[in-house]
């Protein structure tokens, strides 16, 4: 299936309602978890830590705005592993 993601904690296949053709406007941990190659369990110190892309919480689930994330990545973006990323 086309609109499923697999979700790193369960294993299990989730079904994603979102119509073909629509832009997404957020993720959720575990599609970002995958985007970056990181474990779910990372996002979710960060999130404690107050490091990362803005998130928003609605009830348990936690969405993250594709703009927040690209910004984000713009923000910690960096030309040499000498430079800062973080100014």
């Amino acid at each position: 299936m086309r609109n499923q993601a697999l979700s790193l904690q369960t294993g299990r296949s989730q079904p994603r309602y979102q119509p073909d053709n629509t832009p997404r406007l957020a993720l959720d941990e575990n599609e970002l978890a995958i985007r970056w190659g990181l474990s779910v369990k990372t996002l979710r110190r960060w999130r404690q830590e107050q490091i990362g892309p803005i998130f928003c919480k609605l009830g348990a689930s936690v969405r993250y705005q594709i703009s927040a994330i690209e910004q984000y990545e713009r923000q910690v973006a960096r030309f040499s592993t000498s430079a800062r990323a973080y100014q």
